[in-house]
């Protein structure tokens, strides 16, 4: 690659704007060049442009608050499979396949409830995350950021998809067979209790970040009222006396306070993870699950109304 091609003029050229600052870290052409040769030393049989790699980690990093920090945090190998996975090579399929795989049919076959083939579960996955999509856009491992081990991302992803297969047979039974679909419910829902409780795991300190962000909008009012009866449990109709109004003016502000600390949790999780739709779904299920726990550890020691 030429001086006039360098490897940090390319990245730098395809960094979001968040991450800029990341150009000035000192010595990023050495680092660079590390990054590529630590790819290729790991996969030695796949054969992957060092411009396509530093071009496809530099359009999806995730940027922190310290440039250096940033990128002493990224997954190089990973990052650089997934990339070569994205673009087809068979190699880089095969390596995924050797590597990766066994972990995956491992983490399936811990899923509650059972009742999915892991096979099937594994073929489905190949297909999702290899396959491009019909209207030319990228497979969906292209979608991997390098925010934790491609291996749990992998793992994430074949929960997701037995989870969705549980799903379905539940369907296809309860239309079968007439009013006895309770029991795929409980499975459903204990199957979908292994993704929630990862996603709460590896999100934890980012989803605290973002609930303290979302509850700092709110009225000292709201947060007080909030206080009161998450924490403290008074009941509503004791707020009422207090704010001198109705009950359901009460639980109104209390649904709106929710509806906002909600929305708030939302933007900001989506802004600074990254996800994909269908894992901020999940995510967001979580909150809502949790959301009074979560908010009664934060809202704990708040002064009450005065």
């Amino acid at each position: 690659m030429s001086k006039q091609h360098s490897r940090s003029h390319l990245f730098v050229q395809h960094l979001p704007p968040a991450a800029r600052r990341c150009a000035e870290v000192p010595g990023l052409e050495a680092l660079l060049e590390s990054w590529v040769s630590a790819g290729r030393h790991t996969w030695p049989d796949v054969v992957l442009p060092e411009e396509d790699f530093l071009r496809h980690v530099a359009q999806r990093l995730v940027p922190g608050q310290e440039p250096v920090d940033t990128l002493a945090a990224v997954p190089v190998s990973d990052l650089y499979l997934a990339c070569a996975c994205a673009r087809g090579l068979p190699a880089a399929h095969a390596a995924l396949e050797r590597h990766f795989f066994p972990k995956v049919a491992s983490a399936i076959s811990r899923v509650r409830g059972g009742g999915v083939d892991a096979k099937e579960v594994l073929q489905q996955l190949r297909q999702r995350l290899l396959v491009p999509a019909q209207d030319g856009a990228e497979p969906r491992i292209a979608e991997y950021q390098g925010g934790g081990p491609l291996a749990a991302w992998l793992r994430a992803a074949a929960v997701r998809t037995a989870l969705n297969l549980q799903r379905a047979e539940g369907r296809r039974a309860r239309a079968e067979e007439d009013g006895d679909g309770t029991m795929f419910e409980r499975v459903g829902e204990a199957g979908r209790d292994i993704e929630l409780d990862y996603l709460r795991r590896r999100h934890q300190q980012d989803f605290r970040d973002a609930l303290s962000g979302a509850l700092a909008t709110l009225s000292a009012r709201e947060r007080t009222v909030l206080r009161l009866h998450v924490v403290d449990g008074v009941s509503l109709e004791s707020i009422g006396v207090m704010y001198r109004a109705h009950k359901s003016t009460v639980s109104r502000w209390m649904s709106q306070a929710r509806q906002t600390v909600l929305v708030g949790v939302r933007e900001r999780l989506a802004e600074r993870l990254q996800l994909s739709s269908g894992e901020l779904h999940s995510l967001m299920h979580a909150v809502r699950s949790q959301l009074d726990m979560s908010l009664s550890g934060l809202l704990r020691g708040e002064p009450g109304p005065g």
